[in-house]
């Protein structure tokens, strides 16, 4: 027997830093991301072991993974590999279906390779869905898509790109984060930002006023930068000026910066003429739509 799943990398629009334990524990954090069409996927073979002539279980073998994304994206790919582990794994041992469980599980998995971030990718990649999270010593998830022409209207403004500088968000959040632990005034008035930043999309997004999400996409990157002065490159500036005078309303770098993939919002009526206008300088237009289901697991 083959067990086979896919789990959702996610595009996170504000408040992204805000979800790691060590700022969300002591001053609460708020995240907007987007769970999107490109996968991690993976299977796993199930079958008896034999030792002396007596079936022993049903150990994992020829564990397998890809991934829909350019490496270093800024999209949560591990997040996305941890869960989609995890949901393989458990699934020799037990039926989980509860998607905000595996999230947790993973996160404790992260944190165990000693990975430095947040909890928003892995729940974004175990839940699907465009949500409004809140961190604590808990989750919390809104989720903002109910509406099926939310979805659509955003997506139509939406583009992604990939910069062509796969970046490790290790070290940059080993860098912001001593800067937090020193008290830094800049960086806890950016976080403080940040945070704020995402229930001010939240309620752009609610009220589908999506020039105004454009013009937070970028008011985040601000915020993001001040942070630590790698999060952004000359090649990300220079992307963003051209994305600007292509029409763009505003955007950012995904995930933590330095490279990786930026997300830009168009003008209505505009997604196409900017995708075309940054794909004409040699940037890679990813193609992606919502995912709206999660982690996803099949048999046989």
């Amino acid at each position: 027997m083959r067990y086979r799943a896919r789990a959702p990398l996610r595009i996170d629009f504000g408040g992204g830093w805000t979800d790691v334990p060590l700022y969300a524990r002591e001053h609460g954090g708020a995240v907007v991301n987007a769970a999107i069409t490109r996968y991690a996927r993976g299977s796993i073979g199930i079958g008896p072991v034999r030792r002396h002539d007596r079936v022993l279980g049903r150990p994992s073998s020829g564990v397998s993974y890809t991934v829909d994304a350019p490496s270093g994206s800024g999209l949560g790919t591990s997040a996305a590999q941890n869960v989609l582990w995890v949901t393989l794994v458990k699934t020799t041992v037990a039926n989980v279906s509860d998607r905000a469980e595996i999230a947790d599980i993973a996160c404790q998995v992260g944190n165990l390779l000693g990975i430095v971030g947040g909890k928003q990718d892995e729940y974004a990649s175990a839940l699907g869905g465009i949500h409004y999270f809140s961190f604590n010593n808990s989750v919390e998830a809104e989720r903002l898509d109910s509406s099926p022409s939310l979805a659509g209207d955003l997506l139509s403004r939406l583009v992604l790109v990939y910069s062509g500088e796969s970046r490790i968000s290790g070290s940059i959040h080993d860098r912001v984060w001593e800067r937090y632990r020193l008290g830094n005034p800049a960086v806890l008035d950016a976080l403080s930002r940040l945070r704020d930043l995402a229930g001010a999309m939240r309620e752009t997004l609610l009220s589908r006023d999506f020039d105004a999400f454009g013009r937070l996409l970028s008011e985040n990157w601000e915020c993001q930068k001040a942070l630590d002065a790698s999060v952004t490159t000359p090649r990300l500036e220079a992307i963003m000026d051209a994305a600007r005078r292509a029409g763009a309303i505003g955007g950012k770098a995904c995930g933590a910066g330095g490279g990786g993939c930026l997300v830009f919002c168009s003008a209505v009526d505009q997604r196409g003429t900017l995708a075309a206008s940054l794909a004409r300088q040699g940037l890679p237009v990813l193609d992606f739509d919502f995912d709206t289901y999660g982690v996803y697991l099949t048999k046989g």
